[in-house]
Order: C-alpha cells, then structure tokens, then sequence
C-alpha cells in the first residue's frame, strides 16, 4: 500500500512500507529504506520525498500487435491471459481527415458481439500538428488506452480513425497498486532540422511507463530508438510510417525524458521528421 501522497510521514511507516517490521529500528539511510527513491548510502533525502511512494513493482508483458495498410483502425485479434489485469493499447494511426478522428478503443470477445464489448480509457493522445511549420503538418494519431479487466482467451480490438498503414501494440500490467495510471504526457518533434524529440514523464520509484509514437521510415526496420527503454516494438510499414512502442519498468523517482530518435529514408521535409508520442505510467 502507498505511503500517504501529502502530510505527515513517520519514519516506522516507510520501515514497513520497505518491509520491516513496526517499531523496530531503522534510519531513513537503510538500504531498503533508501532503495524506495533509489538514493545511495549516504545522500540526502527527507521524508517529503517518500509522500506517494510504494515498494511494490508492476510487471509488464507484450501481448502482440495488430496492423493494417488500409484506411481504417488496425483491429484484430489478440489473446489475453487470465486473471484481472491492465490491459494497456497503444495506437499509431497515420492518415489525415477524415481518418485521423480517433474517439475510441474497444475490446470484444468477438467481431461479432459488439455488444459484449467493454470501452477503454483514453490515458494521452496527440494529433495535432507539429507547432513547428517547417516540420511535416501531417496529423498522425499516437495515443495510450487501458482497461482493469478480467477477461482472457481471444478477443477482438477495434477503434476509430486512421488510414492505410495504422498499427496498435497491447501490454498487460499485472502486480499494481491502481489501475489508473499516475502520470501522463504527449510530445512531438518541434525541432528544425532535427530527427529526435524527447517526451519526459513524472515517474514514481519502481513504476512502469508505457509509450508509443508514430513518425515517417527510417533506413531500417529497426532504425528507430528510444532512451531508457527496457523493451522497444516497432513495425515500418510499405516504407512510409513507421510505428513504435516501449516500456520503461523498475523507474527511478522523478522525471524521466525518453527520447525517440531516427534517420528517416526519406522524409517529407528535408533536414527533420514529424514524431508524435505519448506516454502514461503506472504504480
């Protein structure tokens, strides 16, 4: 359980929240203690910095990825795991109006019984165009969506907006504290010339951040990186788009910048690259 997010913090509650036993000794420079913000022996730390913060750790796993190189959103089957867990999609959908409106994502238990269906939650989206007018003003969608959920076996996701080249990756996120996620952020390349942007998230100790972003190809079906990820999917459709996601587990406390980099093949505007990302992060 979350050590209180504000007020008063004694030190016997973040020794038991570290996993010590009530009214025993303890110091706020235990290593256990300590290890909850990730300070080193003998730093500096208060007990403001333990407001919110928890020694438990969520776990991730990929679940697989739908794609499409028509107009439309990327539906498709995927199969879920037992047991309640997050379920997390993140969309990267190309495409212009009409296409770019996406409004939502659902999960069946088939294309067939829409019915049945349950809507996710909208966490971050981007589709707007980079303030930059030099950079590419295609509004391509990158957006995070989860749903707490106990169904399992195969399903069927489905959605709104884009067009030809469009991809969706799922995670689930099992061991949590809540649902919710705690933080969320979107960013996009803003930078001429430039083939990088950075989207930086307020991360808690020991969370797990989520995020996607969707920009032009690069050289390589593995050409493009992201900094202080744990794991990277990524997918470069008909050389035209290419569309990412990543996790970042076991997170320091505080900001954290991930910047997505790449070296398009030939991008639209010469000298830069559109790039749209979000993020949300989870405890």
């Amino acid at each position: 359980m979350p050590l209180p997010s504000s007020g008063t913090i004694s030190l016997n509650q973040i020794h038991v929240e570290a996993g010590g036993s009530s009214n025993t000794t303890a110091s706020l420079n235990d290593a256990d203690i300590r290890a909850m913000i990730g300070k080193g022996s003998g730093v500096s730390n208060s007990f403001s910095e333990y407001h919110g913060v928890s020694a438990s750790q969520p776990s991730v796993s990929f679940k697989g990825r739908a794609t499409t190189t028509s107009n439309g959103f990327p539906a498709g089957y995927l199969t879920l795991s037992s047991g309640t867990k997050v379920v997390v999609v993140t969309l990267q959908l190309a495409g212009g109006p009409p296409y770019y409106g996406n409004t939502y994502c659902r999960i069946a238990p088939s294309p067939f019984n829409y019915g049945a269906s349950s809507a996710m939650t909208l966490a971050a989206k981007i589709d707007t165009a980079s303030s930059n007018t030099n950079i590419w003003q295609a509004r391509y969608t990158s957006a995070v969506y989860y749903l707490e959920t106990s169904i399992s076996g195969s399903v069927y996701i489905f959605g709104d907006g884009g067009s030809g080249r469009s991809n969706l990756y799922v995670y689930e996120i099992t061991g949590y504290n809540s649902s919710t996620p705690y933080a969320t952020a979107t960013a996009q390349n803003t930078t001429y010339p430039g083939y990088s942007a950075g989207i930086t998230v307020n991360n808690q100790y020991n969370g797990l951040t989520i995020g996607s972003a969707i920009t032009e190809d690069s050289y390589s079906a593995t050409g493009i990186s992201v900094s202080n990820a744990d794991s990277v999917e990524q997918i470069h459709l008909e050389s035209a788009s290419a569309h990412v996601a990543w996790y970042d587990s076991a997170t320091p406390n505080g900001n954290r910048t991930y910047t997505v980099t790449q070296t398009p093949g030939a991008n639209v505007v010469s000298g830069s690259t559109l790039i749209q990302m979000s993020a949300a992060a989870w405890k």
